[in-house]
């Protein structure tokens, strides 16, 4: 139950940190993921939390690196393998020699493989950090793709070298030769175990596809399984698993790129989870460090201020190490793909992405696992300088992330876009009114016309400030008030006057008057003079019927005996006038409709956007139809699957016509695009369940 509640509690994490980012939005989203764990470790059941780090690196950052091996493919690995074992391995180590070298020099009291496992800890980067910071920023994609390239590979180097640092504090001795044929014999071997496992598993996933009987209750959980699995294989040989999933992922991506157009729905919906799952994770690292961050204060107020103080300056100094081995790396790299990602040291940006480059190396929660995994004894004795180790390992991650946060936004460019959010919600609303439009013109049946153009409505959302609903309730009331003008003016036309009797159109005429006369303010005072007038009313009705009852019997039956001689006439022309008026309001309800309809072109035509009032007016004049003919049927009719589709084709119509004129951008144009696809798939999926639930 444990692992429960400390799995909803972070779950809580992610959703109130997405709560309070609305309110907070230039404040990164990491910060106040840390933030929010450091509030979460005040709960029982985080109070006193230890980071275990061999389930946090198999629950956590496994199927992270698995979905970071799909991004990247074959091809591009093929073509940048140079780059990445630069960027990997070579700067890696560059950089946890020089930081090693650094801490053995001022920390007197450190051996020097203690201090090149400090090194190693806080050798890893973490893209998805930086990328948090720069969110609204123009990041140049070298820089960006050295990145990602750097942050796929560099987890498993520090972890390696990690690896030989204990080994030499446990056995008391090095040997370069072991060492490096340890370092291949980890990084090969989890490589080929990765690729192999892939490739079994692709195999079996694509045999599944096409015999199972239902593939997404088959492929996908075995996607979902597909990280830990390679994982703990990989481990159980004593090879990398970080670089074992993250092969498997790069397989997995071959797979998509030669399955693109099979089982697209197994893909969409896979796609889907592992997103979500992909956006979670990355929110529960972050929380995570906050979590674990009362455990490092309360290692600092044990070992006092002095020593503390120290200790940041270490931690300053081992950050500014790192930056320089990065820049200068960056600025003197001449390869034809360092070019690609820096410029060419001739280029007046060379320095900017170098420079960009070293103060991205932001170091995250898989420092804090690894000096976590220190163990409390080794070779025999107490783990010496533990704490310390993971006070500095903190250090650098904090200073590494405000560093960033604070200089990224500065300088960099806000990313420039060729559009704003009014102006996507504008050609939104323009093309389900489109589409809305297309189907109330050919779609005959009543009920099944206004469910799917509810449907298509849904798609705009909700009016997203105050004054955007103010517009729109002035703007029906304003419609409103000219609709109802209209019926009235078409009761006096020549061609009701002539198809009906004077008396019909009056009786309609006040119905029209009495349902959709405006609704007037009412002050409480009158409200309560009324009230209290209609109930002296009721009273001296009452005093009167108990006055006259008998009276009134003895006139109900002499009533009673009349009447039934009178009854069968005034039935029959009841019967006349009511059906003279129920046609009479289906002909209102057409010319009301084209009258709504023609102003719903007009307004397109001239790229009008705000006609959400067109609709609401529309809505409740059907309902006031339907009062009219007592038809009260609350089920929304089944809307064939067609009709739908050739919805959404006319969505994709506007789209493409308005991007043929010009109209719009293409980013614009991908952004609606994807939505109309995205909605076409959801609504064949909820009509499949329909279909199901009925057969």
């Amino acid at each position: 139950m444990t692992i429960l509640y400390s799995l909803s509690l972070l779950l809580i994490g992610v959703i109130g940190t997405n709560i309070i980012q609305q309110f907070i939005p230039k404040i990164p989203e990491a910060f106040i993921l840390i933030f929010v764990g450091v509030c979460l470790s005040l709960t029982p059941i985080f109070k006193n939390f230890e980071l275990e780090p061999e389930f946090f690196m198999l629950m956590v950052i496994a199927p992270l690196m698995f979905l970071d091996g799909q991004k990247q493919s074959f091809q591009k690995i093929k073509k940048r393998f140079n780059i990445i074992l630069s960027l990997s391995v070579i700067l890696a180590i560059a950089s946890a020699a020089a930081v090693g070298v650094l801490a053995n020099y001022i920390e007197v009291s450190w051996t020097l493989p203690l201090a090149i496992a400090l090194a190693a800890i806080v050798v890893p980067t973490d893209a998805v950090a930086v990328k948090s910071f720069t969110s609204g920023t123009d990041m140049p994609d070298g820089v960006d793709e050295a990145l990602e390239l750097e942050s796929l590979f560099n987890d498993a180097t520090g972890l390696v070298m990690l690896d030989l640092a204990l080994s030499v504090l446990e056995k008391g001795s090095f040997s370069i030769f072991n060492g490096l044929q340890h370092f291949v014999f980890v990084a090969t071997g989890g490589v080929i175990i990765g690729i192999v496992s892939g490739f079994l598993l692709v195999w079996l996933r694509t045999m599944l596809n096409f015999r199972a009987s239902d593939p997404e209750t088959t492929i996908i959980p075995l996607s979902l399984l597909t990280p830990f699995a390679v994982y703990l294989l990989a481990e159980y040989f004593g090879t990398s698993g970080i670089l074992a999933v993250v092969a498997t992922g790069i397989v997995h991506n071959w797979e998509s790129s030669k399955l693109r157009l099979t089982s697209t729905r197994v893909q969409l919906t896979q796609s889907t989870v592992w997103g979500t799952i992909a956006n979670i994770l990355n929110s529960i690292v972050f929380l995570i460090l906050g979590v674990s961050l009362p455990a490092v204060w309360h290692e600092i107020a044990r070992i006092g201020f002095s020593l503390s103080a120290q200790l940041l300056v270490l931690s300053c100094l081992i950050y500014l190490t790192m930056f320089v081995v990065r820049f200068l790396w960056a600025r003197n790299a001449d390869t034809r793909d360092t070019i690609t990602f820096f410029g060419d040291k001739s280029d007046k940006n060379h320095i900017f992405n170098a420079r960009l480059f070293a103060i991205s190396g932001v170091h995250g929660t898989v420092t804090l696992a690894m000096v976590f995994s220190l163990p409390n004894r080794i070779g025999g004795q107490i783990f010496p300088y533990r704490e310390e180790l993971i006070i500095v390992a903190t250090m650098v991650i904090l200073i590494s992330m405000l560093v960033s946060a604070i200089s990224l936004p500065i300088m960099l460019p806000a990313k420039a876009n060729n559009f704003t959010a009014e102006t996507l919600d504008a050609v939104r609303d323009q093309m389900v009114d489109y589409a809305t439009l297309e189907a109330l013109e050919t779609v005959k049946d009543h009920n099944i016309r206004e469910t799917l153009t509810d449907q298509l409505q849904s798609q705009k959302g909700f009016s997203k400030t105050i004054n955007q609903r103010d517009k729109v309730t002035k703007n029906y009331q304003e419609l409103f008030e000219q609709t109802t003008q209209f019926i009235l003016n078409y009761l006096q036309t020549e061609h009701v006057n002539s198809s009906y009797d004077a008396k019909t159109v009056n009786i309609y005429q006040k119905i029209i008057n009495r349902v959709l006369k405006p609704v007037q303010t009412r002050n409480p005072i009158n409200l309560f003079k009324q009230t209290n007038q209609r109930l002296k009313n009721k009273y001296k009705r009452t005093k009167w019927y108990f006055h006259h009852r008998k009276e009134i019997r003895n006139k109900g039956v002499l009533f009673q005996k009349n009447i039934q001689t009178k009854y069968t006439d005034t039935q029959q022309q009841w019967l006349d006038t009511k059906n003279a008026l129920l046609k009479l309001n289906d002909e209102v309800i057409i010319v009301v409709h084209t009258y709504l309809n023609d102003l719903l072109r007009q307004r397109l035509e001239k790229h009008a956007t705000d006609n959400q009032h067109i609709v609401y007016v529309r809505r409740e004049l059907d309902r006031y139809f339907s009062a009219i003919k007592r038809d009260y049927k609350k089920d929304a009719p089944a809307i064939d699957s067609a009709l739908y589709m050739k919805a959404f084709q006319s969505e994709y119509n506007f789209i493409q016509q308005e991007l043929t004129n010009s109209h719009i951008s293409d980013s614009i144009a991908n952004i609606l695009y994807n939505e109309i696809n995205q909605a076409q798939t959801l609504q064949l999926q909820q009509l499949r369940q329909v279909q199901s639930l009925n057969d």
